[in-house]
């Protein structure tokens, strides 16, 4: 698993898109605050911006990767080692180059800007989601033969998680307005990884207007700091599962 572990970032630093992808990251984040001068707008405004390219590029990029790098999986098949180390070194590969990106990316600018609680719940809270839906991209990736198939898939994930979920949120509660709907909000926001980032953030932030149903409801029942554990724990079940689902599916799958 080592040696998949190290050939993987030596791949991946030689591609120089995670390099640009911190880069991304950095000209975004110092825009904003740049842009607006009160540091706690500017951590709002880069929230919204980050839940949405963050997930987009981390699943986009894995599944790429993961087609890109089928021919040299073959090669590894092949050889004495364990199709769990192979898949094991591959995702950590790609989960460390996230984290470093995340670090540099927008762990420098929330530094320097808004250095504090909220920026470190913000920063765990967009590493867990990259991890999240890194692992999304590999199982759609080994599920899907087909590459235009798998990025077809993976952007309808995408979309669902990042649009179609919102919008069904706002009919539920619109449609059940009438009733006591706040032991279903909970629920409801566990099945969008993105949503727990959210709320995990705008509860540390502590601004009413900010949160949202769920993420009040969040902090009615649970306050702050364990709201946020739970947000964020949850977020590692959303890493967990995929990852499970991945590794039993390479197993089994014929290279």
């Amino acid at each position: 698993m080592g040696k998949v572990l190290y050939y993987t970032l030596v791949d991946l630093a030689r591609n120089r898109s995670v390099l640009a992808f911190a880069a991304l990251l950095f000209v975004v984040a110092e825009g904003l605050f740049l842009v607006e001068a009160d540091p706690v707008k500017a951590l709002l405004s880069l929230v919204q911006v980050m839940l949405a390219l963050i997930p987009l590029v981390s699943l986009v990029f894995t599944v790429v990767h993961t087609y890109a790098t089928q021919e040299f999986t073959q090669l590894l098949a092949v050889q004495p080692i364990g199709r769990g180390a192979i898949l094991g070194g591959r995702m950590a590969a790609l989960g460390l180059a996230f984290l470093v990106a995340l670090l540099f990316g927008l762990g420098l600018p929330l530094t320097a800007h808004a250095a504090g609680a909220t920026s470190t719940v913000l920063l765990a809270s967009t590493v867990l989601l990259a991890w999240a839906f890194m692992a999304l991209g590999t199982l759609v990736a080994l599920v899907n033969r087909d590459k235009a198939r798998g990025v077809g898939v993976a952007l309808a994930t995408w979309a669902c998680l990042v649009l179609v979920y919102d919008a069904l949120l706002m009919a539920l509660l619109f449609a059940f307005s009438d009733r006591p709907i706040e032991p279903f909000v909970l629920p409801v926001a566990a099945l969008n990884p993105i949503d727990l980032a959210r709320i995990a953030v705008t509860i540390q932030v502590d601004l009413a207007a900010m949160l949202g149903y769920s993420g009040a409801v969040y902090k009615d029942l649970l306050g702050s700091g364990p709201g946020i554990g739970l947000a964020l724990s949850l977020m590692m079940l959303w890493i967990a599962w995929p990852t499970i689902a991945a590794f039993r599916v390479f197993r089994r799958k014929d290279l």
